[in-house]
């Protein structure tokens, strides 16, 4: 990921949307991890999901279709860590603004 990052940099169009989808996989396989290795599971992995969240809502804006449905897969994965950290009202942001990007009615 620190080579592809520059490149995403250098040109969104082409290296972005591989950025965000690895930085997705590292972030669910981080979650996976941590959750029955320790009572700390939410704060070991949190800033991932709320940090992942700067590349995703930048992909639209080179790659409207794609962009928009990747923006509410990692939303709604953050949304379901919330669930698991007994955090609903976040969950519940997080679900309905997927619903939004997805153009579903909340």
């Amino acid at each position: 990921m620190d080579t592809l990052a520059p490149r995403a940099t250098e040109d969104p169009d082409r290296h972005l949307a591989e950025l965000v989808r690895l930085n997705r996989l590292l972030t669910i396989r981080s979650a996976v991890y941590w959750e029955n290795r320790t009572h700390l599971f939410a704060e070991q992995v949190r800033s991932l999901f709320d940090d992942g969240m700067n590349l995703p809502r930048r992909l639209p804006q080179h790659d409207p279709a794609e962009g928009t449905r990747a923006l509410a897969r990692i939303l709604i994965d953050r949304s379901t860590f919330h669930t698991a950290a007994c955090e609903f009202r976040p969950a519940l942001d997080d679900f309905r603004e997927a619903l939004r990007y997805l153009g579903e009615a909340n």
